[in-house]
């Protein structure tokens, strides 16, 4: 009854794999095929396929089989379970797969694990003949004694126990006990075997205790009591005592590392995680990945005979911080080859990145708004150290200007003292002849007190360009304030015979700027241009004056008939203390340089033709 329904299950297993090969031949992932043959893969694999250890490794397998490859592959996977079902029905299964592949021509097998790798060696000429063979998941060390057949090659899983054994003499050097926990199943017994191999390579391995063929009930009761400063080496036990066989996601291993009063060490990475310490492995992703291109390398023309047989990867170490916690492991005992899993961010490991960008943009910016600070106050002490010497400018301009205004100014004022002293005679004289009646005392009276004003205006103009003020540009008629610069020089014209010839612009624009200033400039160059034609015959001398309006702002040209000014001189005109007078100071044109730089301007000098010079202003408009 035992053997028809294992042949039931061997039959129904078969048939699910020849369904899994023609609806899933692994090609959803792979480019449409093409005229050429595709390759054909048997998989064979042991026990469950959803144990961990399986998926991860055949899911790496079968990536770095068929990433980029240049053909189609169809995988045919074939389940082999001789844990639950016995070889009595071996026969009857070989004839099912000889039917199954009689008409498909096989290019490669793939045994996963010891148990497939025996069996496609014993009917691989018969079920694929001239097929390689390729293998995986066999523990290192277990094929020492073993005869390669022909076109077959593979490797090799390296379990660790002599390097997880070792780890845990680290973490607690006090061991004096040391527990081996493993099932009863022939697979249980093999890597139990292996285990204890491996660990007689040890010189100072505790004392060896067995925990084998126990249940799981039992096994966890026994550990609980075991002494602190032991060492628990659990193997597998894909058995127990009670004959339980573990499925995926058995928790056996979760119960004895709970109960466990030592350590638990493993050797299998797949158990890292489910509750021992660690302990030293591969990593099993890698060593499917490893089956994988080799298997490649077969199909696309490689020598199976010549290429050894080697442990892939290296394996290596993991701790659970969790397990280092629980065991009271001190740190200083970890070995430094050791990677540790699980262990919790500290807020500052978690943080560090972020606290050292947020830190550098906060001194960044510090350092940008200290700049600007410090880039402010140079400005503002710039600015003030550039308003002092405007004004000192301004100041000094005037009075160079003064002695220039001194004898206009005096005649404007002359004028109205006459009138005045002409009125006041005027009424004394009738005051002595009797004819000063009311009405004449009230209109002589009157012309005084407007003579007065006059005066009054003529020399609080001279205190106004004489007085130290600050610069503040207001909106300015171009042509009236060189009709007052005008009037300002007419009377110092007039004395040296010199004619003013002025010409206005009614389309001049106006301009923002300070009047006295803009009238010391005009002032400046006509006071120039009539010393340069005062020693000329009377018809040479004349100065024109005029203003014209620009696309961009208003032009006021001084021009005369004079000597000229030689080109060396022309290139140091505007510097300061420079002069070809013999009694000049040199201040007149680098203070009207700086009044109209001051103002936005431009003034340039260039020869008349036939001789004498041409000085231009040329001031921005308002807005521009």
């Amino acid at each position: 009854m035992c053997k028809t329904a294992g042949l039931r299950s061997l039959f129904a297993s078969a048939l699910a794999g020849v369904l899994c090969a023609f609806a899933v031949p692994a090609a959803a992932q792979y480019p449409a095929a093409t005229a050429t043959q595709p390759w054909r893969v048997v998989l064979i694999r042991s026990w469950d396929a959803l144990y961990p250890i399986n998926t991860i490794r055949e899911e790496a397998m079968r990536r770095a089989l068929t990433d980029n490859a240049p053909r189609v592959i169809e995988i045919y996977p074939e389940d082999f379970d001789p844990l639950r079902f016995s070889q009595d029905i071996e026969t009857e299964y070989v004839a099912l797969l000889r039917r199954k592949y009689r008409a498909l021509k096989i290019d490669l097998v793939i045994a996963s694990g010891p148990e497939p790798l025996e069996f496609a060696a014993r009917y691989r000429d018969d079920l694929w003949p001239g097929a390689p063979i390729v293998f995986n998941g066999v523990i290192d060390g277990t094929l020492d004694k073993w005869t390669r057949p022909p076109r077959t090659t593979g490797v090799t899983m390296a379990f660790d126990f002599e390097g997880a054994l070792k780890v845990g003499l680290q973490l607690v050097p006090t061991a004096k006990k040391v527990y081996f926990v493993a099932g009863n199943s022939p697979f249980d017994e093999e890597h139990l075997a292996v285990a204890l191999h491996q660990a007689a390579r040890i010189e100072t391995l505790p004392e060896k205790h067995y925990l084998v063929g126990l249940t799981t009930g039992e096994t966890v009761e026994r550990l609980a009591h075991v002494e602190p400063d032991s060492l628990v080496m659990y193997v597998t036990m894909l058995r127990d005592g009670s004959g339980r066989i573990s499925g995926p996601g058995a928790e056996n291993m979760r119960r004895v590392a709970a109960g466990s009063a030592a350590p638990v060490l493993s050797a299998i990475q797949t158990q890292f995680g489910r509750g021992p310490l660690g302990g030293s492995s591969a990593r099993i992703d890698l060593h499917g990945a490893a089956a994988g291109r080799l298997a490649r390398e077969i199909l696309e023309g490689g020598d199976p005979d010549a290429i050894p047989i080697l442990a892939q990867p290296d394996p290596s170490c993991e701790l659970d911080w969790n397990g280092l916690r629980r065991w009271h492991i001190p740190s200083r005992n970890v070995p430094g080859n050791c990677a540790i899993v699980n262990r919790p961010v500290s807020p500052l490991e978690a943080y560090l990145w972020p606290l050292v960008g947020l830190l550098a943009i906060i001194l960044l910016q510090s350092g940008l708004l200290w700049s600007l600070a410090l880039q402010s106050a140079r400005r503002r002490r710039a600015e003030t150290e550039l308003a002092a010497r405007r004004a000192e400018l301004t100041q000094v301009g005037r009075l160079s200007m003064v002695g220039a205004l001194t004898a206009s100014i005096a005649h404007e004022i002359n004028q109205p003292m006459g009138a005045i002293l002409s009125n006041a005679e005027a009424a004394s004289m009738m005051l002595e002849q009797g004819t000063l009646d009311t009405a004449k005392l009230r209109e002589i009276l009157a012309d005084i007190r407007d003579e007065n004003l006059r005066a009054s205006e003529v020399i609080r103009g001279l205190r106004k360009m004489a007085a130290r003020t600050e610069w503040n540009p207001v909106a300015l008629e171009v042509n009236t304030e060189v009709a007052e610069a005008l009037r300002h020089v007419a009377f110092e014209a007039a004395r040296r015979g010199v004619k003013l010839l002025p010409s206005f612009d009614a389309a001049v624009p106006g301009i923002q700027g300070d009047s006295v200033q803009l009238q010391q400039v005009v002032i400046n160059l006509v006071v120039n241009a009539i010393e340069a034609v005062a020693g000329l015959l009377e018809e040479a001398r004349e100065v024109r004056v005029e203003t014209h309006g620009r696309r961009d702002g208003a032009e006021i040209v001084v021009s005369d008939r004079g000597p000229g000014i030689a080109p060396e001189v022309a290139e140091r005109l505007f510097d300061a203390m420079f002069t070809t007078k013999n009694d000049g100071m040199g201040f007149g044109l680098s203070i009207a340089r700086a009044i109209v730089e001051m103002h936005r301007g431009k003034i340039t000098f260039e020869p008349n033709v036939p001789r004498g010079a041409v000085f231009r202003v040329h001031l921005p408009a308002i807005g521009t």
